[in-house]
Parts: C-alpha cells; structure tokens; sequence
C-alpha cells in the first residue's frame, strides 16, 4: 500500500468546519482530492465558506447539531450531496472559562451539548453510512481532557475528556463494523476571544517548543487518523501538544 495522501472520491463530513480548526481540516481533505461537506448553525457561514473554497467537491449542510431532533436531517443533507461518506470528523471543541465554584447546570450543559452529545448522537447517525465503506471517525479533542488545564476549564476540559473516552468505546464497539474510531488531542487554542489568549498562554508556558499547533499541524494530525495507511490504528488518542503531557513544565 502506497503511503500517501489521497483522498481523491471520499466523501468527508466535518462538523463545525465553516470557520477556525475545522475549516482548516475541511479545506486539507479537500486539496486532497475528497468531496467536504461544510458544516455551521449558520446557513450564511456555511454559503460564504463553500463560496471562497470554490464550490467545486463541496456540500453544504448548515444546521444545529446540538438539537438532537436536528441531526438526521443534517447528516442526510451532507451524505446524499456527497453520495457517500467515508469520513466523519467532529470537531467542535467549545470552552469558555468559568471557575467550579461558579459555572451554572446551563453553561455546563452547553459546553457538554455543544462537544460531547453533538459528536455522539451525530456519530449514531452516520454509523449506516460508514459501514458501507468501512469508513474512520475522529474525535477532535484537546489535550486538556488528558492532563487538565487553566484555572476555570473545568467544563470544558470534562467535555474533552468524555470525547476522548467516548472516542476509546465506540473503537470498541464498531470495530466489527469495519468502522475505525479515533481522538486527536492538540494544543489548539482558538483564533480570538480572552479565553483564547488564557489557553495560548498556557500552552505556549508549557510545551518545550514554547508554541500553540498551528492549524496545518493539527489538520495532519487528523489527515493519518483518515488515511488508509492508519488501518490498524483503533481507539487511539494522537496527541500533538508540542511536548506537554510528556511532562515538561516551565514555572
């Protein structure tokens, strides 16, 4: 088997991939040659994203993922414009930041809502498809759903650290479906935003490259979980945190 990158008549579904980490993913598989459906709550985001990647092997396919109900139609709108679907990633990992003592049942239930139950119930749903090519799933989670984070993650550092469990029991579970599942945890901290500048700080105190991943490094990250070449990879995390779970810290 040859290694290399070619995703050339895949069909791709990435969920939140209209703006930052996951735009940067869907336009990766899409310079490789896969058919991207584009997905964000908002239909204007969605259009304006296909519109500058070109239109060319691109679906649209806006809408709440969040809203339970919402789903089915969602993912059928991404797998009947693409024809098929090979790979699903999941890539909204959403966080503010706000102390244990203080955080409010629905802000924690919106940050669980908004990373683990919408990459669940919209991985139930694409299961039909990906058994039918014998497709991969990744989870894109953050590192600090394995080590922990800033003062004030706690939310969604939990969110992350269910993604990468959940990630670990659906491999289990749908292996005998010829369906790979796996979890990417990087040091990404966002495009903008105060909790943004908190979580690049952290990191870049923390990694002994001094650096946030950037955006190409983290779509890689993702791109070898997808290859066929990855076959035998199974219910893995890929961590690409420059170093930082490896125990290097800098007072």
């Amino acid at each position: 088997m040859p290694i290399q990158f070619d995703f050339s008549g895949k069909g791709v579904f990435v969920t939140d991939s209209a703006t930052g980490l996951g735009r940067r993913i869907a336009e990766a598989f899409h310079e490789l040659g896969a058919n991207v459906a584009i997905h964000d709550p908002s239909p204007v985001q969605v259009e304006k994203t296909v519109r500058e990647l070109g239109s060319l092997r691109l679906v649209a396919a806006p809408g709440d993922l969040v809203t339970t109900a919402n789903v089915e139609g969602i993912v059928q709108k991404a797998i009947n414009g693409l024809g098929r679907l090979d790979v699903l990633v999941c890539c909204a990992m959403q966080g503010s930041l706000c102390a244990v003592d203080r955080i409010s049942e629905e802000d924690f239930g919106r940050v669980m809502g908004a990373n683990t139950k919408k990459a669940f119930f919209t991985t139930q749903t694409c299961v039909p498809a990906l058994r039918a090519t014998r497709g991969a799933v990744i989870h894109v989670a953050s590192m600090i759903g394995l080590v922990g984070g800033p003062t004030g993650a706690v939310g969604y550092a939990t969110s992350s650290g269910a993604t990468v469990q959940m990630a670990r029991m659906m491999a289990l579970e749908l292996a005998a479906e010829g369906i790979r599942v796996n979890a990417v945890c990087p040091a990404w901290a966002g495009a903008d935003g105060p909790a943004a500048a908190v979580f690049a700080d952290y990191i870049k105190k923390r990694s002994p490259l001094g650096r946030i991943a950037t955006p190409d490094e983290c779509a890689a990250a993702v791109l070898y979980l997808a290859a066929p070449f990855s076959g035998y990879t199974m219910g893995a995390t890929l961590v690409a945190d420059g170093g930082i779970t490896s125990g290097h810290y800098v007072a």
